[in-house]
This record gives structure tokens, sequence and C-alpha cells, in this order.
């Protein structure tokens, strides 16, 4: 079989496997060509002096007295190694950078190490002016301090009781002994310190090393004219790379200098190269290999038709295309190239041409935008009805509260509510009180830990992957308002258990008018045709009104309520302690509502959305709806 059958086969059948659709591609005009190229390597050895400084301990070296003088020497030094009087970098080029050449046919910018000589020079210490001492920094030099007990008076005041009345006196201070000083701790009298800076030794010293880099420098030309014109840019692309495609390595002599470098290799080696006429759709291109493993420089976009026959059909409004589309290794792989801005060589070697991959592209983000759009269609109105609906539900609560437990309602006014959780948070980082009867420095150790807990928990169990500035703001959320709802429900707890006793009939009589209200929800909300949910709202009023008037019957064999006359005005300020209580709480109320109606109502969106989009067996499209979690 020939070469051209071979690439033809190969291209037909990779392109059946990529795009799922057979590739009609047909090769003709095979040109094969072995230019032949001139490769010439070269680097430049920079030698530079290096400071380093040690203090007041003095490192191993040649001691060249001052700075001035070690820092005069290394460079003499390193002049000397540059203009090649002393080969000693030369040399050690040669064994370090020897084998890339001669074995590897690789060049690359090396470090030459440092020369073994060290130059080490001294200067006085600023710090000390070379005396290895300062004035001692406590008793500025005094070698004494005032001292603390007397305040430097000498005498202190004493209290006794003597035949039942208070003297009072002075006496001379027992700590300094009636002087009123007391010998400096921080320099035991003396009034000075050793200098921290030189060590006491009073000088600093430098030192001075000679250090090498190899910098690479590369020229190639062609030695013939048998070449296609899309060789240059072959090897331009695959920079020194292509020297393992080369063949016939032949190190050469080289007379002329190379951009300055001290040292210079070159060699010459021919490049196999094959182009082919490739016509596909009746439209002709151009199929470029090289090097002996036939590395594609340019596949000239042959697979362009049948992609596009699929990803034309993204985004068209038929979700079983869109799948097709997505399940497509070609398009599938130009996506997820797209999305982690990686490079792939059906890409990089021109297999799909950026035409194709733009459109493609395109048409994705196209289905993307549809698919957030359908995923929060509807939810404004979702939102609204769940602030009613979670509005009511936590009304209904604090009135089952306050009614079973009127006393404890009553006194809600003397409570901490929400509005003291600033106050109570900055005394709690102000340490004006201890958690659980600890040390108050305990508190940060409680704050902190709630907080790392919290964002340990928003990665882990908040339904979608969100930003580390949305991570952070949650975290902190929870890490203020936790603690006042744990010690807000333990502390109420046990006062309603110990304190309180609980009034079942006001709760049943009163709550019946809340919880009762739901027959109206369920009424409307289990049929499913819209007269039948007439019927259903019909049916639930005339039970709720069934339940009330049911008490009232029942009131004077239970006992519900004292006075049957009164009824409704005795249900009446039995509802007034619960809106009392109720108003109290207003701002918990309203923050509850709107927590449960926002969060709950787009998790439900968004789990639906994602049941959706999962329908599409995509891991890409996940991650562009970011919904990977």
């Amino acid at each position: 079989m020939s070469k051209l059958q071979q690439f033809q086969d190969f291209i037909r059948k990779n392109g059946k496997e990529l795009t799922g659709v057979d590739v009609p591609v047909t090769l003709t005009n095979e040109e094969a060509k072995l230019p032949q190229l001139k490769f010439t390597f070269g680097w430049t050895v920079e030698v530079g002096v290096t400071k380093h400084e040690h203090g007041g301990h003095c490192p191993s070296g040649i001691n060249a007295g001052s700075a001035s003088n070690a820092s005069s020497y290394a460079n003499d030094k390193a002049k000397e190694y540059v203009s090649g009087q002393n080969s000693l970098f030369n040399d050690r080029f040669l064994k370090i950078l020897g084998p890339d050449i001669s074995e590897n046919f690789l060049i690359k910018n090396r470090g030459l190490q440092s020369a073994p000589e060290t130059y080490v020079g001294s200067k006085v210490c600023y710090s000390c002016n070379g005396s290895g001492t300062n004035s001692c920094y406590s008793c500025h030099g005094s070698g004494s301090d005032t001292c603390y007990s007397c305040s430097g008076s000498g005498r202190t005041q004493v209290t006794r009781h003597e035949n039942n009345r208070t003297v009072y006196t002075t006496e001379s201070c027992s700590a300094c002994w009636g002087s009123g000083k007391k010998t400096c701790s921080s320099c035991g009298g003396s009034g000075t310190v050793t200098c921290s800076t030189c060590s006491g030794g009073g000088y600093l010293y430098f030192s001075y090393s000679i250090d090498g880099e190899a910098k690479r420098s590369t020229q190639w030309a062609y030695t013939s004219s048998d070449y296609h014109e899309w060789t240059s840019d072959f090897v331009k692309k695959t920079g020194l790379k292509v020297v393992h495609s080369l063949t016939e390595l032949t190190e050469v002599d080289v007379d002329e200098a190379l951009g300055g470098c001290t040292f210079i290799y070159a060699f010459t080696a021919k490049l196999p190269t094959l182009q082919f006429t490739a016509n596909i759709d009746k439209i002709d291109t151009q199929l470029c290999f090289a090097g002996r493993n036939n590395i594609t420089h340019n596949a000239g976009g042959v697979y362009d038709p049948a992609v596009w026959s699929i990803a034309k059909e993204l985004a068209g409004g038929n979700k079983f295309d869109d799948k097709t589309a997505l399940a497509t290794p070609a398009i599938k792989d130009i996506i997820e190239a797209n999305e982690t801005n990686t490079a792939i060589a059906l890409l990089d070697e021109n297999w799909v041409s950026s035409d194709i991959k733009d459109a493609v592209v395109s048409n994705y983000q196209t289905l993307v935008t549809q698919l957030k759009k359908q995923s929060v269609k509807g939810i404004g109105p979702k939102m609204i009805g769940g602030l009613f609906k979670y509005a009511f539900l936590f009304l209904t609560l604090g009135m089952l509260v306050s009614l079973l437990f009127p006393t404890f309602a009553e006194d809600t006014s003397y409570r901490m509510n929400i509005l003291n959780l600033p106050e109570w948070f900055m005394a709690l980082l102000t340490m004006k009180f201890g958690l659980f009867g600890l040390p108050a420095y305990a508190n940060y150790g409680f704050v902190f830990g709630l907080l790392w807990l919290s964002l340990k928990a928003v990665d882990k169990w908040y339904w979608k992957k969100i930003g580390r500035a949305k991570t952070w703001m949650l975290a902190l959320t929870i890490t203020v308002f936790l603690p006042h709802i744990g010690f807000t429900i333990f502390y109420n707890g046990m006062e309603l258990v110990t304190n309180h006793t609980p009034k079942l009939a006001n709760a049943l009589v009163g709550g019946a008018l809340f919880v009762g209200a739901y027959l109206l929800v369920l009424g409307a909300k289990w049929p499913n045709k819209w007269y039948t949910k007439i019927l259903g709202i019909i049916v639930g009023a005339v039970l709720y009104c069934g339940l009330q008037y049911g008490l009232f019957l029942i009131n004077p064999s239970f006992g519900l309520i004292e006075v049957q006359e009164s009824y409704p005005q005795s249900v009446s300020s039995l509802l007034a302690v619960g809106a009392r209580f109720m108003e109290h709480n207003i701002i918990e109320w309203v923050l509850l509502t709107i927590c449960f109606a926002y969060f709950l109502t787009r998790r439900q969106f968004w789990l639906k959305a994602k049941t959706a989009v999962a329908d599409y067996d995509s891991p890409v499209l996940l991650k562009s709806m970011n919904m990977e979690k």
C-alpha cells in the first residue's frame, strides 16, 4: 500500500471516530522532499560578582582586608575569566554543557556554579562604631532604673491596726533599701549591652563570589533549495524540538561568530517533508507533514465539513440534536479546550480550522444561555409565593408558642433579640465575659473554630459550587447568627420547661384559627383541574368554618374559654398576647421568611435545572452551568 493510500485511510478512519460521520477525503499530488538544514548553536558566557552579607560572622574565604578591597579583587578576577586569561569557566562550560550537544543534541541556558575563590572583607559596624556595645535601652546608660515599688521615693506607705484603730505611716522601701533605684536587669548595672548588629565584634563582614551563566543563541538556514514553502514555519513552530526529528546529524566547523557567543557548535541535517492535496466536498486544501515521525504541520481543516454538519444543529431547539453534538468527540474536545483554556492537537494542527472552532463555541454558548434562562424561568412568582408561605408558617409557629405559653410571651420584651446581637458580639470579642465560664480569651477560640467549621460546612453541604467571596460571606453570616440562634433556643427552651406551664386550651382555640387555614391551601393544591380547585377551596372554607364552630360548641363542656357569652372577645384577647409577641420579634420573623423563601426556592430551581442539564450527559456542560457539585 502506498504512503498516499495509508494517509487517506488514516484520515477517513480517524475522522469517522472523531465526528461520527464519513469524511470523504481524497488525497492526490503526493510530494516528498528532503531539504538540508544547517543549525548553529552557541552560548554567551556571562560572569558576574555577587555580594553576600554575613553580619558579625566572618565566613571562610580569601581575606582581602576591607570590604572595598574584597569587591575590587573579585571584580578583577571576573574580568580575567571573561578575557580568557584564566580558562576556569571555559573548562567548566565544556564539562557541563558538552554532553548536551554531543549526546542529546539539546541546548539550554545553564548556570555554571561559582568559582572556588570567595573574597572576604569587613567594615566597622555602623551601629556601635566598632566598640561592640550600645547604650542600654532600658536604663539609657545609667545602670539603674526607678524602683517600681516606691516609685523612686525610697519609702512606702504602710497600714496597720492597733487597739481598734487604723494607723497609717511610711517605712523605708524593702525593694530598693530606701535608695529609690534598682540595678537595671537588662545590662546588670553596666549601662551597656552587646551590639546586636555585629554580635559584639565591632565589624561587619562581606563576601564576594564569582558566578557564571551560559545563555543560548541559535541560528539555522537551508543549505539546499529543495524544500516546501511551509518548512520555515514548521521549524519556527517546533523550535529545538525539531532536533528529535532530524536524521544524518553531522558536526561541522564554524568560522564566523554567532551574536557574540563564547562557544559555537553547528551541524547539518536532512528534514523529510511530505505534502498532499486533499479534496473534501469539492474543495481543495493541503496536508503538510515533517520529520521522520510525520509530525502534522497543517492538516488544512480536513474535518471542517464533518464537524460542522453536526455542530450546526447545536442549540437549534432539538434536545436530541444537542445531545448528539455534545457526545461527538471532536465537538466535545473543542468545547472542553475552550472552557479550560488548553491546547489540543485537533486545533493546533488545524484538523479543524479556527473559523469552525469559533462557530462551534458560539453555538455552545447559545445553548448554555438558553439553559440558564430555562433554569430560572418562573422563579420570580415562586419567590413571592414563598415569601407568603413562609411568612404565614413562622406566624403560625410564633402564635402557637405565645398561646401555649402566654406568660413567656408577655415577658418577651425583656429578652435579647437580634437588635442586641452587635452589642453582644462586640462584648464577646472585647472579652468582657467568657463563654461557658471559661477564661475570656477562649472566646476567640470559639469564634475562629466556628468560622472554620462554617467554611467547611458551606463547601461541603451548600447545594452548588460558589466563589470564595460568597463562601466567606455565608460562613461569616453563620458565625455571627448561629450563636444567637443556638443560645436563644437553648435558654428559652430551658425557661419554658422550668418556669412556664403550657396552656393547651389556649393553643387549641387560638391555634385553630391559623393551623386551620391550611385546609384552604390543601383544597386549592390537591385538585388538578381549575374547576375542581374552586370546589376544593369551597370545601376547605366550609371545613375551616366548621372547625371554629365546633370548638365554640364544645367549649361549655370542656371549658376552653371561661365565659361562653364573650367567646369571641376572649379569643381576641388571647390573640392580642401573640400579636405583641410577634411584633417584638418581627425582625427575626422577617429575616427567617426572606432566608427560607430565597434559599429554598433557588435550591428547588437549581436542583430541577441540574436534573435537566444532567440529561445531556455532558460534564463540560455541567461545568459551564456551574453545576459540577
